[in-house]
């Protein structure tokens, strides 16, 4: 993976946790979420909306109740400050084969929002 694109998804707790409103938003949801960027997998643990730890390079089978996982070109045109059409949200990347969404759909639904969000917030970087 490109330095640039580990860079600003490992900003990505620091972003969330400073972000009052988005934790608010997710303020129920406590999930391990596993996120692919390319062949680089992270853990976030997300405890009340905030991040308490985003993990890069974690165990093998280490338990998720929920794993997104995308191409780095995925990731990369989905963080532009305006992504283009097709590549410009998780449900159009996966439906375009780049990103795979997989586990507990309750967790996904529930709080849809809320996720959509914490996985733009390196577009956020990538736009100041």
């Amino acid at each position: 993976m490109t330095e640039s694109l580990q860079q600003r998804f490992e900003s990505t707790a620091q972003r969330v946790n400073a972000d009052d409103r988005l934790v608010h938003r997710g303020r129920h949801l406590t999930t391990d979420l596993k996120v692919v960027v390319g062949d680089v997998p992270y853990l976030l643990r997300i405890r009340g909306g905030r991040v308490e730890s985003l993990q890069a390079q974690m165990p093998l089978f280490a338990p998720a109740d929920l794993v997104i996982r995308g191409t780095e070109e995925a990731w990369a045109a989905l963080w532009e400050p305006i992504p283009r059409p097709g590549w410009h949200d998780l449900f159009a990347l996966t439906k375009r084969g780049a990103m795979a969404i997989e586990g507990d759909s309750h967790v996904l639904f529930a709080h849809l929002q809320y996720l959509k969000d914490v996985l733009a917030l390196p577009r956020r970087a990538c736009a100041h």
